[in-house]
């Protein structure tokens, strides 16, 4: 074999390895089991941990919050949230901080926008959005500007409004150019927000595939290529390295459907692709979070009960996230190494320090400059560093 055969064959073999384990696996479920069953939990991730909290349990609105760890796979109480306890809520998270809002309480539609910093596990309040309260709007972070429109305050909105978390204020932008709708799909890439499907009372039918783009930089509209699936509403979304993905849900007769379909944007070519469908029917009102590689997917109504479970799925190999290997100045030594690595530098100035398997799996978490790897097979790994929100990584070899 030449080494063009030998380049091919391995990258094949790479490849196939990994389409063969992108498949979803059940992890931890929601440490209470069916008490914590619900829908319309809020769901984000800071620094290789998952939070989950409010949401609908048996018709009731709630305020708890939990964290998630993958590397003891594990579930642990956080304090409460401090607003009103509510359901219909949307949350996101970039670098130490979170943002969370709007809903309904048992009585009252809410338009109140808060803030948790992981640091200090502390809540603060911000700036209400000067609009009306409503459920399940569009909640999209680009960095320091988070932008929130469509859902309902009784009736389907179409209003657009952004907020700039430097200086604590909102402007409104023009209209969806769709019809109004709630529940819709969203996620936002490259300081470009995306929006589109849900469900509102004009057209037939009323549960939409449309789609389309809002630029802050020039404050307009474009729409783009139909969702290809049937129209959808109440589901899930995140974006992860570039590309934007739309998780389960209801379909266009506002029910189940028998998978819980899974599908990637691609912005740069405005193109969908269908991945591998959750295990069971489809999900109404979900939640998920993004965890290093992994996508974390966790309760909602199917079509036997209300969930409490979490299942997750590989979105792709660690060794292809250019994300995950830019260069940092910590040194690792030895590098091969066989029973112990050391660190130039100290590593608590870091957030979290994991290492993680080939395939972006969670081994341990490091809170010592010098790693006993005793017991650990011979392959590659990494070693995960964060920071500010910034995931850094280094590539060891652990041999016999």
């Amino acid at each position: 074999m030449n080494m063009k055969q030998s380049l091919l064959f391995f990258s094949f073999l790479f490849l196939s390895n990994f389409l063969n384990a992108q498949t979803w696996e059940q992890v931890a479920p929601l440490p209470l089991g069916v008490d914590d069953a619900r829908h319309h939990p809020v769901t984000f991730s800071i620094n290789g941990l998952g939070y989950f909290g409010t949401g609908s349990v048996n018709g009731n609105v709630t305020k708890d919050f939990k964290r998630y760890d993958p590397v003891t796979d594990s579930w642990d109480s956080i304090p409460d949230f401090p607003g009103e306890a509510r359901s219909y809520a949307y949350g996101t998270a970039r670098g130490t901080k979170a943002y969370m809002g709007f809903g309904r309480t048992a009585t009252t539609r809410l338009n109140d926008l808060w803030e948790y910093d992981a640091n200090t596990e502390q809540w603060t309040r911000l700036a209400d959005c000067p609009c009306v309260g409503r459920t399940h709007p569009a909640f999209i972070q680009l960095e320091d500007k988070i932008l929130v429109g469509l859902g309902s305050d009784g009736q389907n909105l179409s209003d657009w409004w952004e907020y700039d978390i430097p200086t604590d204020t909102w402007i409104q932008h023009d209209d969806l150019p769709g019809f109004a709708r709630h529940h819709p799909f969203y996620f936002g890439i490259d300081d470009v927000a995306y929006v589109g499907l849900g469900h509102g009372s004009e057209g037939t039918p009323s549960i939409y595939k449309d789609f389309y783009k809002f630029d802050p930089a020039t404050a307009t509209w474009t729409q783009l290529t139909d969702f290809p699936g049937e129209g959808r509403v109440a589901g899930t979304q995140f974006d992860y390295n570039g590309k934007g993905y739309v998780l389960s849900g209801d379909g266009e007769d506002h029910s189940h459907m028998e998978e819980g379909e899974f599908w990637e944007y691609d912005p740069a070519l405005d193109q969908w692709t269908q991945l591998p469908s959750h295990p069971g029917s489809s999900r109404w009102a979900p939640g998920n979070f993004v965890i290093v590689n992994y996508v974390y997917f966790m309760c909602g109504l199917s079509s036997v009960q209300m969930e409490s479970d979490m299942m997750r799925f590989e979105l792709e190999p660690a060794l292809s996230n250019t994300n995950a290997l830019q260069e940092n100045s910590v040194a690792v030594f030895p590098n091969p190494a066989t029973s112990s690595i050391s660190f130039s530098e100290d590593i608590n100035q870091f957030s979290e320090v994991l290492l993680v398997d080939a395939l972006g799996r969670p081994i341990k978490r490091l809170n010592s400059n010098q790693v006993n790897l005793e017991g650990l097979s011979s392959g590659l790994y990494f070693i995960q560093f964060y920071k500010d929100g910034t995931l850094f990584s280094k590539k060891i070899r652990i041999v016999d």
